[in-house]
């Protein structure tokens, strides 16, 4: 019996190790170390750049480790002004702000932007929309700092502040990085239904989870109507499921409001007096925080629809709701515009086996016709199917990924061996 009180311990064990998949990671408590730079600009909603990542549009607040290494460059653009960059050699102190601010000076003239990059045929934005095929030209852009962002399948997102010259031309060389390790991010907040940007991203409303991405840190923003944003840098360990857990806090009150953003159908890009905001999801509001009291020109467009145009009251500690029903234009075109989500979020879009980019993404002018789709995410089985485009529609198509069989899977046989194996060893002679 002392040989099989030891074997089966151990048997245990490895049982246990087989059987059991990797544990999800809690979010990291503060260290209380942090410290904040605080950016904000006039006029605001412009793009940020912090250390070359896109952390979201003025104001903004960015959380930094006072013992880091205290070398920090901003830019701060807005499509129309020239861009603002500063470099500081400080840290902000334990839990204290530095604050930045940004005067732009406008810009009346227009220019040329001329993107490429490596390896070639990523997809291309500017300043969250204008989605292309690099290489690719733009021309007739506003003079001034424009938000370059690109995608491709296997690498990292791409994202600088290009400053277009007036009367000149602007180049990008897009140079991606390929994703070697990656792993995913779980977002729940109370209460749920925030708006989760990654790296300056959309990837959807919470509860959230968020694959492809890069296993390192990542700024990790939470947006909720009548809520004080929410900010961190959260680290994404390779091949594991980072659960972040967040408590938003009601806004103190001041002379900031919220704006709710709806259309009908979504997928619309919205603009708050010519700033870019983002584009309105399906089910869940578009959230405008940290708007300061007065009122503003709302623009919403979308392809094939005509621009829905409204001014919008905003009073200290509300929330003022848009909901837009759009009209379609009076000559549609050949195109319509596809919106792409996907659970868990995150994941690559292939139409006709081009990849368009990472859901949650709206694709604008589709060619009439049908279409094949392919939705990837590693760890889980592909989604496929085919879609059919009329000149004007607007499409929702929502995919639920189905997780890959895991070593979790084996748990029922694994036990089943080890009772059979335990048992040859009891009925041994001298067991």
């Amino acid at each position: 019996m002392y040989r099989s009180a030891i074997l089966l311990p151990a048997f245990a064990v490895l049982v246990l190790l087989l059987a059991v998949p990797g544990v999800s990671a809690q979010a990291h408590a503060n260290a209380g170390d942090e410290g904040y730079f605080q950016i904000d600009s006039e006029p605001r909603g412009a793009e940020v750049l912090f250390d070359g990542v896109f952390v979201g549009e003025t104001p903004v607040s960015v959380p930094v480790s006072s013992a880091g290494t205290p070398q920090h460059t901003i830019a701060v653009s807005k499509a129309g002004y020239l861009p603002w960059v500063q470099k500081y050699n400080t840290n902000p102190p334990p839990k204290e702000t530095i604050h930045v601010f940004a005067g732009l000076e406008p810009s009346t003239s227009f220019g040329t932007l001329v993107v490429t990059s490596t390896p070639q045929e990523a997809l291309v934005t500017v300043d969250g929309g204008r989605g292309q095929e690099a290489p690719w030209t733009y021309t007739d852009l506003p003079a001034g700092s424009h938000l370059v962002q690109a995608f491709l399948s296997g690498f990292e997102p791409y994202a600088e502040i290009v400053d277009i010259p007036p009367g000149g031309t602007a180049r990008v060389e897009a140079v991606l990085v390929p994703l070697t390790t990656i792993g995913s991010l779980q977002v729940i907040s109370s209460p749920g239904g925030a708006d989760v940007y990654v790296d300056g991203i959309f990837k959807g409303a919470s509860a959230v989870t968020i694959g492809n991405l890069a296993a390192r840190e990542h700024f990790v923003l939470l947006k909720h109507a009548g809520y004080e944003d929410w900010t961190d840098t959260v680290e994404v360990l390779p091949d594991r499921v980072k659960i972040l857990d967040v408590t938003l806090e009601p806004r103190q009150t001041g002379n900031a409001g919220d704006i709710e953003v709806e259309s009908f159908p979504p997928g619309a890009a919205v603009f708050l007096n010519g700033a870019y905001q983002g584009r309105t999801q399906n089910n869940n509001p578009l959230d405008i925080t940290g708007v300061d009291a007065g009122v503003y020109t709302l623009s919403i467009q979308l392809d094939q629809y005509r621009d829905y145009n409204s001014s919008v009251a905003v009073d200290p500690g509300q929330t003022t709701s848009v909901k837009a029903e759009l009209d379609p234009s009076p000559s549609p075109g050949q195109s319509g515009t596809i919106q792409v989500s996907s659970q868990p979020a995150g994941a690559l879009i292939f139409i006709d086996n081009a990849c368009r980019g990472i859901t949650p993404l709206t694709i604008p002018s589709i060619e009439t016709g049908t279409h094949s789709i392919l939705i990837r995410l590693g760890g889980y089985n592909d989604y496929s199917s085919t879609f059919t485009v009329s000149a004007g529609q607007a499409i929702q198509i929502e995919a639920q990924l189905t997780p890959l069989p895991t070593s979790a899977g084996l748990f029922p046989l694994v036990m089943v061996i080890a009772l059979f194996i335990v048992a040859i060893w009891q009925r041994r002679p001298g067991s």
